[in-house]
């Protein structure tokens, strides 16, 4: 029997929110969290091969896949994720599981790690993400490196803008004025961190139509984009001291060539943690799925056997 690929389940959250979860396989449970943009289906073509050895648990998180209706309700997302996924663990009674997180959902976990929440976990797979997104005198591995100054400028820039209008909910409400500038500003710093200025014009073309617009950027929903942006400016989270003390083994694979994380910043998880072993994508950028999905799928199978 072919397994339903589209059958979500439902979770509660504790703000009384219903949370998509996408489950599949059996045997030994994992728990796999997606990055910002994406959301479970990126997961299913790499899993296809352990379906028979593993229960997959792949949460949609809020604004994405099956959650796409559930908003972001703190100024901290990567708080507000990881409460959502200790309620997805209680919810399924995961105990003894395997656990990866990709991009934003690496830092969901090194949250979930810093609170001492990886009890139940048995191993981590962390996948391209850098254990401080802000830099900062002694560390210049956050989100673009020495890039980000600008970035970030960028990003308070459109903060403020949607300022303007904190009661409007989508793109296509905002004055036309306003919606333009927001436009630009989101147009020119996506194609900078994704490294390709032709995108730049992509969705400068996609802008005309702002229902389209909104399905090409990561964050439709303003109010989600709101929230966002004061998490990446303002939290200035940092996971390197917690990991010392982790007990769980953790594999880190980086993109070797990530425009978004320099891989001295993540090997430097693996130089903090006890238990690590690395995995170098000499070939990918941020997103080692679609860089090299044959490694990609081996190294996920050998994470999975231990």
């Amino acid at each position: 029997m072919r397994p339903r690929l589209n059958r979500l389940f439902p979770v509660v959250a504790r703000d009384g929110q219903t949370l998509k979860v996408r489950v599949l396989g059996r045997g030994q449970p994992v728990l796999l969290l997606h990055g910002l943009g994406l959301d479970s289906r990126h997961w299913l073509p790499f899993i296809w091969p352990f379906l028979h050895r593993f229960r997959f648990y792949m949460p949609d998180f809020r604004g994405a896949g099956g959650s796409r209706s559930v908003r972001i309700n703190q100024d901290d997302i990567f708080q507000n994720h990881m409460e959502d996924v200790q309620d997805i663990v209680d919810h399924f009674c995961l105990k003894n599981f395997l656990l990866a997180g990709y991009s934003l959902g690496g830092t969901t976990a090194l949250h979930w790690q810093r609170a001492g929440g990886f009890a139940g976990v048995k191993r981590y797979l962390h996948i391209d993400q850098t254990p401080c997104i802000s830099n900062r005198a002694d560390w210049r591995y956050g989100l673009c490196g020495e890039q980000q100054d600008e970035i970030f400028g960028q990003l308070g820039k459109l903060r403020a803008v949607l300022a303007q209008h904190p009661d409007v909910e989508q793109l296509a409400h905002l004055p036309p004025t306003v919606r333009a500038q927001a436009l630009t500003i989101v147009a020119e710093t996506v194609s900078r961190i994704a490294g390709k200025p032709a995108l730049r014009k992509a969705l400068l073309t996609a802008a005309r139509w702002p229902w389209l617009f909104s399905t090409l950027v990561p964050v439709p929903h303003l109010d989600d984009a709101r929230r966002l942006l004061t998490s990446f400016l303002t939290t200035h989270h940092d996971y390197l001291p917690s990991l010392s003390d982790c007990p769980v083994p953790i594999t880190v694979m980086v993109g070797m060539r990530s425009p978004l994380y320099h891989p001295a910043g993540q090997l430097a998880i693996a130089e903090r943690a006890p238990q690590s072993r690395v995995v170098r994508m000499k070939h990918s950028g941020h997103v080692p799925q679609t860089d090299q999905p044959f490694r990609f799928t081996l190294e996920l199978g050998r994470f999975l056997r231990g």
